[in-house]
């Protein structure tokens, strides 16, 4: 019922109103009508059913008294006779006389064609398809001496029935019509001051005219609706006249605001747009000061890399040394202006490759391993497998090694800082959650100083030192920490610390990565400490615009077996390389006149087919765009300033002998 109310609703909502009342009127009459109809054809059709079955009734009860005797005396001559005394009613299809062994004693049938049916077994009024059976007993002092069976053909009286139908449809019809035409009649009394008040609704809104009146007909709810609207309009005039009234001071008000307003927007948007100027000059100084503070570092770790290199025990070998830690401790200062730049900028870029853990750990300590020495401090480190562990032998992940190195190196190098004396420990394992999400934890605890509780909230703050007198006795720019957290983000994790004043602290980092199952070999001969430099063979062409770094690379390239040969700028680097073959060339992108990503293509224009050495671009700052543009140009590889032997002779092993 409720579907049918929707839909009927439904259909109704939009009709005009003069419809509305007709359709309700005609339906309320069609179902009226309809139901009085389906009653009196439900009477009249049991009256008929009745009526008949009674005759049927009289029928048999008379043909059991003529046909009593004749069962009792065997005479079914005399049956017959009384049998074919129905051949006159002519609905009489056929009338049967059986015995009460259920043989047939005496039968009419008015179509002789027809077989008699068997003796009844119900007595009483059967209906079949266009027949009444009516079956009764033949009975003598109590007992059953025979059976009646009449049939009756129905056509008669159903076609009768069914033109009493369609006269009552007939009528029904003519009285649904008579109804329509009174309703259309009739609602004219209702929608015609309703439609009267529309069009008067209407021309109020088109002329915007507040003083028409509606004119009142009746005094019914029509009536009253037209009174009230009246009424309203004249409502809505006195208003329209006050905040006409009210409008003139208003523009004036609004126009002064609006132009206070215009002059402060002005004003705004000029301080917005100096402090995104002085933003953007604040990044760009900073990204430009990091970078030519880096080139003037490169020869003095240079120079001092290969000094020590060639006497590794001579006398000046302990100032040396701490003149290369004050210049790596600049040099990542520097860095971390560099990242905290780049994160302004938000130009934080992920470059994901699988990582051996073990190496990585090996390697990003080994580079903090002259600070714990000069400490007397003990560094360690641990992976932990846990029982599902998808490693045979060592773990390899995927994720940015960049960002992950970074990090750790800051949280150990804060560890040594903050440390007089105990030692570092380094644990990590892989966490395997039940939906398949696995992510590298890594720990740093020390034995230092500890941290405050109500201090902890400052550590990621960029330049935000928990303690003014730490930061003047221990150094830093406070920047390394908030550089982690936003580098920890970027790879989809996060960083966070647990700290003990006199204790120590544990600085932990959580990120998601991928996994690679991989079987490894027993390989006894993996050592926990970089390899010596290798002394390799080959010739290389420098191309680097200043002198001092020009002769710093020669040096250093010379100090580990190869022949270099050096140009000053592009333009002479296209001279050289037409004259002789070149196993490598080491290009400094970052050239006056003719840069060295135009100076690779001239390169490339000029190499044989399938004799193209290897170009590495050299500069104290490679963005992720320059590495892109490196390979569009044909640059292979990036090598950072500044330079020092270490980094020269792993990537000239590298790229001239990538399979040994």
């Amino acid at each position: 019922m409720k579907p049918l109310n929707r839909m009927i609703g439904t259909f109704l909502k939009d009709l005009p109103i003069s419809r509305k009342i007709i359709v309700i009127t005609m339906t309320s009459s069609l179902v009226t009508l309809t139901l009085l109809l389906a009653l009196t054809f439900m009477r009249d059709w049991n009256l008929l059913v009745e009526r008949k079955e009674n005759e049927l009734e009289a029928l048999s009860l008379i043909l059991e008294s003529n046909t009593v005797a004749s069962l009792r005396f065997n005479d079914p001559l005399t049956a017959k006779q009384y049998v074919d005394t129905f051949q006159s009613i002519p609905d009489i299809a056929s009338v049967s006389i059986y015995t009460n062994q259920d043989i047939l004693f005496a039968n009419f049938s008015r179509n002789d064609s027809l077989s008699p049916r068997p003796a009844p077994i119900e007595f009483g009024a059967q209906w079949e398809k266009n027949r009444l059976f009516y079956g009764a007993k033949i009975t003598s002092d109590s007992q059953l001496v025979g059976k009646i069976l009449i049939s009756l053909y129905t056509r008669a009286f159903e076609a009768a029935f069914w033109e009493r139908i369609w006269i009552s449809v007939i009528l029904l019809f003519a009285g649904l019509l008579i109804t329509g035409l009174l309703a259309w009649r009739l609602q004219l009394l209702i929608v015609k001051p309703i439609k009267e008040l529309v069009d008067m609704s209407l021309l109020v809104a088109k002329r915007g005219d507040y003083k028409l009146r509606a004119v009142k007909q009746s005094n019914d709810e029509i009536g009253s609706l037209v009174e009230n609207f009246n009424y309203m309009l004249e409502a809505i005039q006195l208003r329209e006249e006050t905040l006409l009234k009210a409008n003139v001071n208003l523009e004036q008000v609004v126009e002064n605001r609006t132009k206070d307003l215009h002059n402060r927007n002005q004003v705004l948007n000029l301080a917005i747009e100096t402090a995104n100027a002085a933003n953007a000059a604040k990044s760009d100084f900073l990204a430009t000061t990091s970078h030519e503070l880096r080139n003037p570092l490169n020869p003095i770790i240079g120079y001092v890399d290969k000094l020590l290199f060639n006497e590794p025990n001579g006398e000046s070998a302990p100032e040396l040394e701490v003149i290369k830690q004050s210049a790596e401790l600049l040099l990542r200062l520097i860095d971390d202006i560099l990242d905290f730049s780049r994160i302004e900028r938000g130009d934080i870029r992920i470059e994901k490759s699988d990582i051996d853990l073990q190496k990585f750990y090996r390697d990003t300590l080994y580079l903090m391993q002259p600070q714990v020495d000069l400490k007397g401090l003990d560094l360690r480190y641990e992976h932990r497998f846990t029982g599902d562990s998808p490693f045979d032998a060592r773990p390899v992940i995927i994720t940015d090694i960049g960002r992950l190195k970074q990090i750790v190196l800051n949280f150990v190098g804060n560890a040594i800082k903050f440390t007089k004396e105990g030692s570092i420990f380094v644990k990590s394992k892989i966490e395997s959650e039940p939906q398949g999400d696995n992510f590298l934890y890594i720990e740093i605890s020390d034995t230092g100083i500890g941290i405050r509780e109500e201090d902890l909230k400052k550590l990621f703050k960029p330049f935000t030192q928990v303690d003014a007198r730490l930061s003047r006795q221990y150094g830093g720019m406070g920047l390394g920490l908030a550089i982690s957290r936003k580098f920890a983000q970027a790879l989809g994790g996060d960083i966070g610390c647990r700290s003990k004043v006199g204790v120590g602290s544990s600085f932990w980092i959580r990120v998601p990565v991928g996994l690679k199952k991989i079987s490894y070999e027993e390989d006894s001969a993996v050592e926990t400490v970089v390899a010596s430099l290798k002394i390799g063979q080959g010739s290389v062409l420098l191309v680097e615009d200043e002198l001092v770094n020009r002769e710093l690379g020669a040096v250093l390239l010379k100090s580990i077996g190869y022949e270099v040969v050096c140009a000053g700028d592009g333009f002479e680097a296209l001279e050289i390389y037409k004259t002789r073959l070149f196993d490598i060339v080491l290009l400094d992108i970052r050239m006056p006149g003719m840069d060295g990503f135009e100076t690779a293509i001239k390169l490339r224009q000029l190499d044989d087919p399938g004799k193209q050495p290897p170009i590495v671009a050299v500069s104290a700052h490679v963005t992720p765009r320059d590495k892109e543009h490196c390979l569009e140009v044909g640059i292979n590889g990036s090598l950072r300033k500044p330079l020092t032997l270490q980094k020269l002779s792993e990537t000239l092993e590298k790229w001239l002998r990538p399979n040994s």
